[in-house]
């Protein structure tokens, strides 16, 4: 658990590092600041992501994954912004990853030792998550419009509004999971020769920025 906890503590000491980089920017005819990919795809490397550029078209969305959500395993159905029901119906939630034609796949590999280690995998994806947010905050700050998708329900509110049904504190922030979007992991990470696998000592995170 000591391990799990260093590398999640080196991995957010280099997000907060990364805080301070100057995002390479330039200016179009239309006035407003443009980031190719490659100053894209290096950002996030530099924040400690594997990634990898696909078109949405070939992100494989699958219906059935939907009745994961609705088991509640996690306790957010119903009662997160982020997740199912509120974050749209199947079809809502595909039409909404197709409105852009591009994502950048974002992936985090954690030593956990085993899946026993609870408290290393609840970091892990904590750090994961935060990491995404930090990344979809300096793209838009950039002048980049899309959204982001993570690893469980969006985590800045605790309790999230949705409890006492109040309206959503960060609707611009809040991050979905790549489940509730009904999105093939497996299919997804070997379309882009990414690692993935399930094996005990290992936790292979995703998320995803999409462009809008």
């Amino acid at each position: 658990m000591r391990t799990a906890t260093l590398i999640v503590l080196k991995f957010l000491k280099n997000v907060i590092l990364c805080c301070k980089i100057e995002v390479n920017v330039q200016y179009g005819k239309d006035g407003r600041m443009h980031m190719n990919d490659n100053e894209i795809f290096e950002l996030a490397k530099e924040m400690g992501f594997t990634a990898a550029f696909v078109d949405t078209k070939d992100v494989v969305q699958d219906p059935s994954f939907r009745k994961f959500c609705e088991d509640n395993l996690c306790g957010k159905y119903n009662a997160n912004y982020s997740c199912p029901p509120d974050c749209g119906t199947v079809e809502e939630v595909q039409d909404r990853l197709k409105s852009g034609k591009q994502a950048l796949v974002l992936q985090t590999i954690w030593e956990i030792g085993s899946y026993e280690n609870k408290q290393g995998i609840i970091e892990s994806k904590k750090a994961h998550n935060a990491a995404i947010l930090r990344f979809t905050q300096m793209l838009r700050q950039a002048g980049i419009q899309g959204f982001c998708l993570g690893y469980g329900g969006c985590p800045l509110c605790d309790p999230c509004k949705r409890i006492t049904n109040e309206p959503c504190a960060h609707p611009d922030k809040k991050i979905s999971c790549m489940s509730a979007y009904c999105i093939d992991v497996a299919k997804l990470a070997e379309k882009c020769g990414l690692e993935f696998a399930w094996v005990p000592e290992k936790l292979f995170l995703f998320g995803m920025f999409v462009f809008v």
